[in-house]
């Protein structure tokens, strides 16, 4: 039901926020978030259950759409990179800390408790959208002043091509990323024979890897073009998922680890950059919404086949499995990706 819940209301928030602009939905969005949060407290059967995870990950997921079509139709195209990996951090390293912190209360305190608090938290982030949005006129999704619509246009490549490219790269890097979060704890404790706490430590090194470097990631990619810095990281990412595939003790998985987490940083922010500056203004909070479902799609399907390749030839089959999928996402962002810097292609379609 969370999974569903992300699929179904992604998109469907960047076609709200292109309609109405920005503020009302992320507003709402977290006050609904908050509501879900507490029918999940209060929930006493398994159905009340599912109806809370579902209406909590649709309300959640909705700033993903609408905060990567703010800052990608507000920053100029030379920071774009940089600010959307800025956000994806804050989602990353805070989803680390909220595991960790959310961990340690729940073995203190009842779960009910635990989720009482929890639903502050978005009531607050509501309040937070209130002051961002303090003197920033919209309408009808647009902002006001002339000269940010005229920076907000697409840089002339095929919005078509785009997505489709987009949508192979996205799905290949999320069907390692999935199969990561799915497999790797697995290879800590079945394949190493490690505790389950080792195994947590792992995520977290994870998480919190990931989280620290997207921000150079996506300056790399403001500075060195986004095919350049995507063909790095899917090259990296497919070294990490090689170590996995052969590591035979925790430092190894940790080496593992860092390697998978700067592919990542690279590959992420500048991919989320190219289709952003690609976008239309009018449509580019539904193409931001669509980004993210290929980002759902691919983190269901990693799994599956990380796990038909275990049945077949064991765990390590599944890292490879993931490295060969890295590489074919390079070498798509190889051929297909434009080899100008953004702001080439920023001059070359005023022209």
């Amino acid at each position: 039901m969370f999974g569903l819940g992300m699929f179904l209301f992604e998109w469907a928030w960047g076609v709200l926020a292109d309609r109405v602009g920005y503020r009302i939905p992320l507003i709402a969005s977290q006050l609904l978030y908050a509501v879900g949060i507490l029918l999940l407290a209060r929930a006493d059967s398994v159905f009340v259950i599912a109806i809370a995870y579902l209406l909590a990950s649709g309300m959640m997921v909705a700033v993903g759409p609408i905060g990567r079509s703010f800052l990608g139709t507000t920053l100029p195209p030379r920071y774009q990179g940089t600010g959307l990996a800025l956000i994806s951090s804050q989602w990353v390293i805070g989803e680390a800390i909220g595991a960790g912190a959310g961990g340690q209360l729940i073995d203190h305190l009842p779960i009910r408790t635990v989720l009482y608090g929890t639903a502050v938290l978005p009531v607050l982030a509501a309040a937070l959208v209130v002051l961002v949005f303090r003197g920033y006129t919209e309408s009808g999704g647009r902002r006001s002043a002339p000269e940010d619509v005229t920076a907000s246009q697409s840089n002339g490549v095929s919005l078509v091509r785009v997505m489709i490219v987009t949508a192979s790269i996205v799905l290949l890097f999320e069907i390692g990323a999935g199969g990561e979060l799915a497999l790797l704890p697995l290879l800590v404790t079945s394949h190493l024979n490690l505790s389950a706490s080792t195994a947590g430590t792992a995520m977290f090194v994870v998480g919190m890897l990931g989280g620290l470097l997207l921000v150079p990631g996506g300056m790399a990619s403001d500075r060195w073009g986004r095919r350049a810095t995507m063909v790095a990281g899917g090259v990296i990412c497919a070294a990490g998922f090689a170590v996995y595939a052969v590591a035979g003790a925790f430092g190894a998985v940790l080496a593992g680890a860092a390697l998978r987490a700067a592919g990542a940083s690279l590959i992420w922010p500048a991919a989320t950059a190219w289709i952003s500056e690609s976008s239309p203004r009018r449509r580019h909070a539904l193409v931001m919404g669509l980004f993210g479902e290929f980002e759902n799609v691919g983190v269901t399907i990693g799994p599956i086949l990380g796990g038909i390749a275990w049945s077949l030839a064991g765990i390590q089959a599944a890292f490879i499995t993931y490295a060969v999928a890295s590489l074919v996402a390079a070498l798509i962002a190889a051929v297909a990706v434009g080899k100008r810097l953004p702001s080439e292609d920023r001059v070359s379609a005023s022209v």
